[in-house]
């Protein structure tokens, strides 16, 4: 099917409309850097000029405050998911995970009926559709199940056997020897760097190109070059720092350190923003800064809390889960504004289609729309999508089954289990205190209505069908461990120790599945969220 989808794009750049392939100066070029677990009020660029909780005032971003200068801010810009596979999904093909039908992190159903996306439109061939001239890579983080480099993108850097590239990409060399990184490449942040750099130089200027750089930061655990770490011990204290955060690092808990040592984090997070200031030198430096769109967005919200004046973060659909930082310059983008028409990352693929000059019809049963009304008129402008809102389907099992749409300025939530439902206005409220679903029954029937519509229109994942597959799969890894157990057992061929050691690992096996069991059920007898 792929092999077929890349003959067409050939012959479609070729004849369509008679008109020869255009010269690579005509097409854009299109950057994307995406961050794991950015907040919405993580950086030093507000989101939202009239909050000035929107930005950080203590981590610094100055090469994405340039960015911003000479681009858009968007201060409704959503991701797909409040976790990171169902977004690196969606963003590739321009559908909610929904209707792609993997809803939360380790989505047991999808894996239960061994779903594969390798036949869907992605970014990486709606820009090779447009012009086969087009080159096209994806560094760092992948989306878990497909490779990148089976959707459509000419170079990656997944070299670690057959698998894609995951969290612990972002840890360790290896899957095999999990041998750590070295203390001068924490989260591959400078390999990430070098491959970009090569790529903008190799293709800058030559040929039009799509990159997206995906980042392993500001993932747990956390980590940060030494010299960043100082740097930030020095600076003037932010509200958020706390007296632990300034100990010698051999006095910090190893649990502080992966997760909320702010020194850290904020070192973490300025080697990312170098990273992005060397791509945009790059970028200059092949001529190309005014043929380049360059995105600067998050997979999710922010897994450090709090998340600005954000209520929740990541793994919740409430905005700190879903609301994330977006930046973006490029030919025709206005510059030095922000724009606050509500935007999400499955419009970037129709984006892309626009943009590009894709003579080529987008699928009937895309979500997004193209940005390009708002990149250049802003608020003057609206997003035309084939579906009404936002929907964010979330039926997980270790987490409240949620279901949630934005539309307007309204946004309607509705647990799965107890049919319990809360009404935010996001438009005033975007911090989520005054719930008005007593107020204005008549406005949430009417989100109800287009919610379940289009649940229906793409046969939703249902949560009890979640839950059973949850437990199938418990039961298939105990069934494995026994299995395994077994062969232990024979090969230790009598030896009592050998055979001690077999029976503990059993035990504790068997031990974490009966918990893993107990969480599910107790899950299922969820009532808040």
């Amino acid at each position: 099917m792929r092999i077929m989808k890349s003959i067409l794009t050939l012959i479609s750049t070729l004849f369509v409309f008679g008109t020869p392939i255009v010269q690579a100066e005509d097409r854009p070029n299109f950057i994307i850097v995406y961050i794991d677990d950015l907040g919405w009020a993580d950086t030093s660029v507000p989101m939202m000029i009239s909050d000035p909780d929107s930005a950080s005032d203590f981590n610094q971003t100055p090469h994405l405050e340039k960015l911003a200068q000479r681009g858009m801010v968007f201060s409704n810009a959503y991701a797909p998911a409040p976790t990171c596979t169902p977004s690196r999904k969606s963003i590739q093909f321009g559908k909610t995970p929904g209707r792609l039908g993997y809803t939360f992190v380790h989505d047991v159903l999808a894996l239960q009926k061994e779903l594969s996306w390798e036949d869907e439109l992605s970014l990486a061939d709606v820009v090779k559709a447009a012009d086969s001239d087009y080159v096209t890579a994806h560094f760092g983080k992948g989306m878990g199940g497909d490779r990148m480099d089976t959707i459509g993108y000419d170079l990656t850097d997944e070299v670690d056997g057959n698998s894609t590239n995951g969290n612990f990409h972002g840890e360790y060399l290896s899957l095999k020897n999990r041998e750590s990184l070295p203390s001068d490449n924490p989260k591959r942040m400078a390999s990430l760097e070098k491959s970009s750099l090569e790529f903008i130089n190799e293709y800058g200027g030559k040929r039009p190109f799509f990159m997206m750089v995906s980042h392993y930061a500001v993932h747990v655990p956390h980590a940060a070059r030494p010299d960043l770490i100082e740097k930030y011990r020095k600076l003037p204290r932010g509200k958020y720092l706390e007296d632990d955060d300034y100990l010698p690092e051999d006095q910090i808990s190893e649990s502080r350190k992966i997760s909320h040592w702010r020194l850290q984090y904020a070192a973490m997070l300025d080697e990312v923003d170098q990273g992005l200031g060397a791509i945009m030198a790059a970028v200059k430096k092949t001529g190309q800064q005014d043929n380049t769109f360059i995105i600067f967005t998050s997979d999710n919200g922010g897994g450090l809390n709090p998340n600005g004046t954000l209520r929740g973060g990541k793994a919740n659909l409430y905005e700190g889960g879903l609301r994330v930082p977006f930046v973006v310059a490029g030919p025709g983008v206005r510059s030095g504004v922000q724009c606050d028409v509500a935007i999400n990352q499955w419009d970037l693929l129709p984006t892309f289609h626009d943009y590009a000059g894709n003579e080529q019809a987008l699928p009937e049963d895309l979500d997004g729309g193209s940005l390009r009304p708002v990149f250049e008129f802003g608020n003057n402008a609206k997003v035309e999508r084939p579906v009404e809102g936002f929907v964010y389907h979330y039926p997980c099992y270790f987490a409240p089954p949620v279901t949630v749409i934005r539309l307007g300025d309204y946004k309607l939530m509705e647990h799965h289990l107890t049919g319990e439902q809360k009404l935010f206005n996001v438009g005033t409220d975007y911090y989520e205190q005054q719930n008005l679903i007593g107020d204005l029954p008549a406005k949430a029937a009417e989100l109800k209505a287009v919610m379940d519509k289009y649940l229906e229109e793409i046969d939703a994942e249902d949560v009890q069908d979640v839950y059973k597959a949850r437990f199938a799969e418990l039961d298939r890894f105990e069934a494995g461990a026994i299995e395994q157990h077994k062969k232990r057992i024979e090969r230790a061929a009598g030896d009592k120790q050998l055979i001690a050691e077999a029976d503990k690992w059993l035990q504790e096996q068997l031990e974490r599945f009966d918990q893993n069991r107990k969480e599910c059920r107790e899950n299922m007898q969820g009532k808040t969220f």
